[in-house]
């Protein structure tokens, strides 16, 4: 059988970037701003992105794929909505991402035997 990862939640944020937005902007934002600040908040345990730089045909429209590693999605939800050091972050994402075109999946990791 399968081990699963540690304790936590991981999601896995399928981004498409708004139209004229270039990718080494929301990387530079990512690397700088996002990553850093999230990875601040204690309820996130780990962080990465990914630019998308070439896809098969019929493979999901997106730019960015980020996972996180979360110690609970509604801790993490709280924190997201609600503390001052994750509003630059909303307001930067919004700049570049329209929140409502990101999809979310959930999962847990499976480690090696």
């Amino acid at each position: 059988m399968a081990r699963l990862s540690e304790p936590g939640e991981y999601a896995i944020n399928l981004i498409p970037l708004r139209r004229g937005v270039e990718l080494d902007d929301f990387a530079r934002f990512s690397a700088e701003v996002d990553q850093p600040t999230l990875l601040a908040q204690d309820v996130v345990l780990g962080f990465d992105a990914y630019a998308i730089t070439r896809r098969d045909p019929g493979a999901p429209g997106v730019d960015i794929v980020e996972v996180m590693q979360v110690r609970s999605w509604p801790e993490w939800v709280e924190v997201r909505d609600n503390a001052e050091a994750i509003k630059p972050v909303g307001a930067g994402f919004e700049q570049r991402v329209d929140p409502g075109a990101v999809r979310t999946l959930f999962g847990s990791r499976i480690e090696p035997r």
